[in-house]
């Protein structure tokens, strides 16, 4: 299978499944959390992108910025 080929259906991700984060030098952090796979789980998938990046804007769209998150969590 040749991965550069193979679409991307990023609507079939669960909702809670990635965090996007936008820090105050506009950096996105793109955050997607492992699942448990037979009982084994793999490190969380991590990707930044600066304005700039092909993927800047489709991003930055989704993010909120750092700490809204959390502190929304804690109400």
């Amino acid at each position: 299978m040749n991965w550069i080929s193979t679409p991307t259906n990023l609507t079939a991700m669960a909702p809670d499944a990635c965090d996007v984060e936008r820090y105050g030098d506009g950096t996105v952090l793109v955050r997607v959390h492992s699942c448990d796979r037979n009982g084994r789980k793999l490190p969380d998938a991590v990707f930044t992108f600066r304005l700039g990046d092909p993927q800047y804007g489709y991003w930055a769209a989704r993010a909120v910025p750092v700490g809204q998150r959390v502190a929304s969590l804690m109400v």
